[in-house]
């Protein structure tokens, strides 16, 4: 008895009354992307939008996901990073008012984003 092409590669089939239905789909946590964090979101919008042919591939790959939660992942560490390196040196001995902490922690928060946004979220992978 000769094999399908679907038998050779190991898809697997579901009867649905009397008829052999092959087992094509991706699993759905693949295309469920809601819950990847910001930069992974920025990152899917930019590649979306100026990768699209990238974007596809990777779709069809199955790899958006993991590579936004990637992306996500090392956007964070290195806001925290630069954050913190900035604070350290900004953030003398000198004792400062809550508005002033305030904004020098609100005026590294944007600095850092920046940088993250632009060296890790809109480069292309």
């Amino acid at each position: 008895m000769t094999m399908t092409l679907f038998e050779e590669l190991g898809v697997e089939y579901k009867e649905v009354d009397g008829i052999l239905y092959p087992l094509l789909s991706v699993d759905e946590a693949e295309y469920n992307l809601t819950d990847i964090g910001k930069y992974g979101r920025l990152w899917l919008r930019y590649m979306e939008e100026n990768e699209p042919s990238e974007y596809r591939h990777m779709a069809r790959m199955g790899q958006l996901r993991k590579q936004a939660e990637a992306i996500n992942e090392e956007a964070y560490e290195r806001l925290d990073n630069i954050e913190e390196t900035w604070l350290k040196k900004h953030m003398t001995c000198k004792k400062k008012t809550f508005m002033e902490q305030l904004y020098l922690r609100n005026q590294a928060r944007a600095m850092a984003e920046e940088i993250v946004i632009n060296e890790i979220v809109f480069k292309c992978r």
